[in-house]
């Protein structure tokens, strides 16, 4: 049985059976930077039963020895294949990707809250840690914002890290040692490493004939058109007034060099962030223009390697830096004979891709984002029941999240939105909401509306009530199931408009308002009305009206009276006074069980245009301080049992010229044209004083009987 042995060779393959269990033949791989590797391997064996399980999933290495050192091939073996017996053996075929592939093969669906990109990055790579040592480093001399919102949506793993690196123009390139490979992060070419001892040298012809140094035999350079400008805009709610368009030109020199490539959304939060992204994202287009390529055999040369060019001289080359973009590699190992371990006679030719390290230096954007197609639904998170921003925005948990994470704080879609006014309705917590993307974008949701399920039930029993419609609310903290509602009924010949307020109910009309009842009209009040008309009012009844007042405990006042108050117009309706201003046709009947007492704060007007009765049980009583007048055209009578009339100084009867005066002091003056004196009886004129009887004219004393004069004098004249 043939026994290989790699130990004296150019080229080795090292795997997890063995340094020897399975020997190099043939090496073909390609490396790219801001890419991946993949390297096909050939190799013996001197089994052919071998275990391909063992071998996916692990490491394997081809190494390569050059002239400053050994460079390392590694990768993950992602296919293994038996070919079956080869000449002096038995042939495998081995695939090497880099342990990234690994991470193309979870998809998953998660959310990233405040994290910069480089962080977003380390987190979601720590699950591969163990296949690297190490796996992950970062050379970044960028600051890079803080994300509030980055959703992977369906991606894999590796998919969603390359498009985040391109978004923000990281680079990304690996290093390679026996038995491991790292994951290298750079924005700049100066933190890319170089290849030992720094330059290559250029031969041209003689190229071919030096196999003592690593060299190139071929190189030329390339430019090619690119965008020679970049416009972005974008939009933030916050501020969305603010100019938020940002544009950079290139120095292009090609007549086509103005050429403007103009794309939104930028993804950028503020103009100043913004001119950042349309820096980055120029540079990638112009990092596309100047391109050289080189052959030779430059082992150590690899994706992300910077080398000096040094050797014969080629213009605007020698003497410069240039970065390794991408790099082909065949290495062809020689036969392996019986027991002989032979000499590799065709070891190593390379193809190279390389670009300045002064030109722009982006990786291009070639990952496309998912987009979410149509809306889905969600679950509204957050404290207490009620959970929202100065701008309404809420917190929601995705039914695909199985971190039980929620989204950033989304906006609500509103019926009307505008400077002060419009409409708002938060979704509280519990509810399931419609959920939207502006353009699909995952990172972008809004909340669109809200939709019932078998634990939020509606209203009102359905299909019960299917010809209602209702907008009902749910008291905030409360344990007592209040709420408000507005509610229509479409029921035939059941319609219905119904509101109910929890606790208050305040309209408010800056102008005019109308209320129309074509039937009846109820109200019904618990406790207290109260009632202001700043100005007139009228009232207009057709039929009756009745008032009634009950002294019951509820509204009796501190002398437990039944009392009703009106301030500004006296009570009930200004005494009547605007009721009686438009009379209607009909009877207005007062009834108070206990007192009623009227005030007016100024006049009084009580204007009947028919006859009024008063009918009084007990005593009536007015005072007047301001004196007290009666007047009418036509008769006045009071019929009474006994008349008092009680004036403190002077009493006066007048009617026409005649006047009859009585004062304080006890004079009785009568003032007349013609005084005629008549009775039926006797009448007897008696004064405790002196009598004077004077006449101007003729005094006549007529007596159809007897007339006697008595006196202790009697003097006639």
């Amino acid at each position: 049985m043939n026994v290989f042995t790699q130990d004296a060779r150019l080229g080795r393959l090292t795997t997890v059976l063995g340094s020897d269990a399975l020997v190099l033949l043939r090496m073909d791989g390609t490396e790219e930077l801001s890419g991946d590797f993949e390297w096909r391997v050939e190799a013996l064996s001197t089994q052919n039963t071998l275990d391909l399980s063992a071998l996916l999933g692990t490491h394997a290495t081809v190494e390569i020895n050059h002239a400053q050192g050994v460079r390392a091939f590694d990768g993950i073996v992602c296919e293994a294949e038996q070919r079956g017996a080869f000449e002096n053996g038995f042939r495998y075929d081995l695939t090497l990707r880099p342990w990234l592939h690994v991470a193309s093969l979870r998809r998953n669906m998660r959310i990233f809250h405040n994290k910069t990109v480089i962080e977003i990055v380390q987190e979601v790579l720590s699950s591969y840690a163990a296949l690297g040592n190490p796996h992950l480093e970062v050379r970044v001399m960028d600051d890079y914002p803080v994300l509030e919102y980055t959703v992977q949506y369906g991606e894999s793993d590796a998919d969603f890290i390359r498009r985040q690196l391109e978004r923000f123009g990281i680079t990304w390139s690996w290093r390679h040692e026996a038995g491991s490979h790292t994951l290298l992060l750079t924005d700049a070419a100066i933190s890319l490493p170089e290849v030992p001892g720094s330059s290559r040298p250029y031969f041209g012809v003689a190229g071919y004939h030096r196999n003592e140094e690593e060299h190139f035999r071929h190189w030329s350079a390339t430019e090619r058109i690119t965008t020679g400008a970049v416009r972005l805009t974008e939009y933030n709610f916050k501020i969305p007034t603010s100019a938020q368009e940002v544009d950079q030109l290139s120095d292009a020199s090609h007549p086509s060099g103005d050429i403007e490539s103009y794309d939104w959304p930028g993804d950028y939060l503020n103009q100043g962030e913004g001119r950042g992204v349309v820096s980055r994202r120029l540079e990638a287009e112009r990092g596309q223009a100047p391109r050289h390529r080189a052959e030779g055999d430059v082992v150590s040369l690899g994706a992300g390697w910077r080398v000096t060019l040094a050797g014969d001289d080629v213009p605007n080359a020698t003497g410069r830096t240039f970065v390794c973009l991408k790099a082909t590699h065949q290495f062809r190992a020689q036969a392996y004979g019986s027991g002989s371990a032979g000499a590799d006679d065709a070891p190593y030719e390379g193809a190279y891709v390389l670009t300045p390290d002064d030109a722009p230096f982006r990786p291009e954007r070639r990952a496309v984002g998912p987009r979410v197609q149509g809306p889905e639904t969600a679950v509204v998170v957050g404290e207490g029941e009620i959970d929202c921003d100065e701008h309404g925005r809420i917190l929601c948990r995705f039914h695909w999240d199985l971190d039980g994470a929620h989204t950033m704080r989304v906006r609500v879609s509103q019926n009307w939105a505008s400077k002060g006014w419009g409409g708002m309705v938060i979704p509280r917590i519990g509810m399931e909401v419609i959920v939207e993307h502006l353009r699909g974008d995952p990172d972008k949701p809004i909340v669109t509306g809200c939709v019932y399920n078998g634990r939020n039930k509606p209203p009102y029993e359905l299909p019960k009530h299917k010809t209602r419609s209702t907008f009902r609310t749910d008291s905030h903290q409360s344990n007592y199931n209040g709420f408000n509602e507005f509610r229509f009924e479409d029921q035939t010949r059941s319609e219905e408009v119904f509101l109910r307020a929890q606790k208050d109910l305040n309209i408010k009309t800056k102008h005019n308002r109308t209320s129309q009842t074509d039937r009846n009209n109820l109200e019904s009040i618990a406790r207290t009305s109260l009632r202001r008309v700043g100005d007139d009012e009228m009232v207009s009844i057709g039929g009756g009206y009745s008032i009634e007042v009950s002294a019951n405990p509820a509204a009796r006042n501190t002398s437990e009276k039944a009392q009703a108050t009106f301030d500004g117009l006296s009570d009930l309706y200004g005494a009547f006074r605007e009721a009686l201003q438009s009379p209607g046709t009909g009877n207005m009947l007062v009834d108070v069980e206990g007192n009623l007492s009227v005030k007016a704060g100024q006049n009084r007007v009580l204007n009947i245009l028919g006859a009024e009765n008063r009918s009084i049980k007990g005593v009536s009583s007015q005072v007047a301080n301001g004196g007290f007048q009666i007047n009418t055209p036509r008769k006045f009578s009071v019929d009474a049992n006994s008349t008092l009339l009680n004036s403190a100084k002077t009493l006066t009867l007048t009617v026409g010229a005649a006047k009859i005066t009585l004062r304080s002091d006890g004079t009785a003056t009568i003032y007349a044209e013609k005084l005629a004196l008549k009775t039926r009886g006797t009448m007897d004129l008696e004064a405790k004083g002196n009598m004077n009887l004077t006449s101007n004219g003729d005094m006549k004393l007529t007596a159809h009987g007897e007339v006697s004069v008595r006196g202790s004098r009697i003097d006639l004249n």
